[in-house]
């Protein structure tokens, strides 16, 4: 019988299976003989230790990028919460501004009522962080409806015709959560009247300017240089008495605090602003992280409201810290 070439490299099986023979393949001028290797030998022990090192070698590899990927992760985490939480802040703190001074039946009893510096127990400070405390005409009825409290700049009283107990009173400050068992870590707070409740973690601190128009032309005052004068309340008697532009420059940055002491004084005005002229609200809002940035340090210094800031000196250097600045027109005030 002979064996038939079906093409390269093949045979015909049905040929094999029947001149398979034990371990010999037979067929004519054809022979395949099958042997088989044995060794009682096992690997050396280089051997062993070469694959053991190569095995290590990629352990080390694998080890190594799960590593980076995961603090990665981590760090965009914990960034990631600042952010959110700064983002959550500003928007709450925008937006109820926004609101500041609706009176729908233009009673002229709403609009920002409060502008001084208060510290973490919510007492006057001059050392403090920016505070705002303004009203709204919620329910339209041309009242403002607001819980008792003891300061006579802030204080009136429920509406008697109101059969829901409500607060058109709001204001925004710099607190310590929770007030009982503070943490040490600063948080931004909203009070409507039931106490101050969080609406940011981790915030460092809080600076608020503002915009106005003393002289009833329907516009924002302006510097000698054209530009919008941004002011604060330097003695907390709540009027307006400072420019924070001290160059006016247009910019309220490192070079307008002239001593160099973190503070800017800025220039007085030419007459003190009532808070009734207040126009515009801007806004300074830093933040940081709740736990320390690996190999990380923040040597910047950020200009918040009337202050310099330097993580150093907080003692705060080795975390990561956010500054977002907004400028906000109080549209119920008369600014579009």
């Amino acid at each position: 019988m002979e064996w038939r070439y079906l093409g390269i490299g093949i045979l015909d099986m049905t040929y094999l299976r029947n001149n398979f023979r034990g371990n010999n393949f037979q067929g004519n001028n054809f022979r395949v003989d099958f042997r088989y290797a044995s060794s009682n030998e096992g690997i050396t022990l280089i051997e062993l230790m070469v694959a053991m090192a190569v095995a290590g070698i990629v352990l080390m590899a694998i080890y190594s990028a799960y590593h980076t990927q995961s603090t990665i992760y981590r760090t965009q985490s914990v960034e990631l919460a600042m952010q959110q939480n700064l983002r959550g802040a500003v928007y709450l703190l925008e937006s109820e501004i926004r609101m500041a001074g609706y009176d729908m039946n233009d009673t002229g009893n709403f609009g920002i009522i409060d502008i001084r510096f208060r510290n973490i127990d919510d007492d006057l400070d001059l050392n403090g962080n920016s505070s705002i405390t303004f009203t709204s005409d919620l329910d339209d009825d041309g009242i403002r409806d607001m819980v008792a409290d003891s300061d006579p700049v802030t204080n009136d009283i429920a509406d008697p015709g109101s059969a829901l107990p409500k607060n058109e009173k709001i204001s925004f400050c710099i607190y310590d959560n929770p007030v009982a068992t503070p943490d040490g870590i600063l948080d931004m707070a909203r009070n409507n009247g039931g106490g101050r409740q969080i609406i940011g973690e981790s915030i460092v601190a809080l600076g608020l300017a503002y915009a106005f128009d003393n002289d009833g032309d329907g516009r924002l005052d302006l510097s000698p240089n054209g530009n919008v004068i941004w002011a604060i309340d330097s003695d907390n008697d709540n009027d307006l008495d400072r420019n924070l532009d001290t160059n006016d420059d247009g910019e309220i940055d490192d070079v307008d605090d002239t001593n160099g002491d973190g503070i800017i004084e800025g220039t007085a005005l030419g007459t003190n602003v009532a808070v009734g002229n207040i126009r515009a609200v801007k806004s300074w809002i830093l933040a940081r992280t709740k736990t320390p940035m690996l190999k990380y340090l923040d040597n910047n210094t950020y200009v918040v409201g009337n202050r310099r800031i330097s993580p150093t000196a907080l003692g705060t250097r080795n975390y990561k810290h956010q500054l977002l600045v907004s400028t906000n027109n109080c549209r119920n005030l008369g600014m579009q």
